[in-house]
């Protein structure tokens, strides 16, 4: 990534007087940017929302809630079938939201349907049961303060 980065800042120097281009087409010509990135990008650098960017969590938990129409196999689908009825003023605002949640909720592996708020409208939290394997793990207790010798 590091040898993308210095390339990068050479395009941009050189193309765009050390701006970031202005559209999702031209961003993604650079580079290590693809779709997700261009669209965050537009939103951000222009406050332009062109699109929903659509990361793993956004993907994984827009299936997971049933958001979109049918099973989506890229996060492009995934973004071409929100985009279809979620609200524009939403598309900036929902990558935000997903990611944070699935990675501290609804994880790819061990989501934490017991904790979300959602379980009761989400049909994966619905399906959901504990593991009868897991005991659940006692609070850390805090570990004593070693002295620092002076």
């Amino acid at each position: 990534k590091a040898k993308y980065i210095k390339e990068v800042c050479q395009v941009l120097k050189d193309k765009y007087d050390c701006d970031i281009p202005r559209t999702v087409a031209e961003l993604c010509k650079l580079k290590g940017v693809g779709p997700k990135m261009a669209h965050i990008c537009m939103s951000s650098a222009w406050n332009e929302p062109s699109g929903i960017g659509v990361d793993t969590h956004v993907h994984r938990i827009s299936g997971r809630l049933g958001w979109t129409q049918k099973e989506c196999k890229t996060p492009e689908h995934t973004r071409v079938a929100l985009e279809s009825w979620l609200p524009r003023d939403l598309w900036v605002e929902v990558n935000w939201m997903l990611v944070g949640f699935g990675q501290e909720i609804c994880r790819p592996v061990g989501p934490k349907c017991n904790e979300c708020l959602n379980r009761f409208m989400c049909p994966t939290g619905q399906n959901w049961t504990p593991s009868p394997k897991k005991n659940p793990s006692p609070k850390k207790k805090p570990s004593p303060k070693k002295k620092v010798k002076e």
